[in-house]
């Protein structure tokens, strides 16, 4: 059966073994860690129009980082990873996302 990528999806390098399996956070599925994508996201607890306001008055609102990693099929479907044509996978420079 033809394989479509070299590194069959997968950032192992030269690591032996068994690599950690991770949870996707939305679907649960179970993905080994070179192959999940890690999204970092920075919440605010206050809302937005409240927190320009508190802002104006010299209020600091601390947000927190909050960190999901994706399988592939989740990240394809939110759009954190776009489908590329098959000249544009051997492309060794990274996707720019806008987010």
């Amino acid at each position: 059966m033809p394989k479509k990528r070299k590194s069959r999806g997968r950032d192992k390098g030269k690591r032996a073994g068994r690599i950690q399996r991770i949870q996707c956070s939305n679907c649960g599925k179970l993905v080994p860690a070179d192959k999940v994508k890690k999204v970092t996201v920075w919440v605010s607890p206050v809302k937005g129009p409240l927190a320009r306001e508190l802002e104006k008055q010299g209020a600091i609102i601390y947000k927190q980082r909050v960190v999901k990693y994706y399988c592939i099929n989740c990240a394809i479907f939110y759009g954190i990873v776009k489908v590329r044509a098959k000249e544009e996978r051997k492309k060794k420079e990274p996707i720019r996302r806008f987010a």
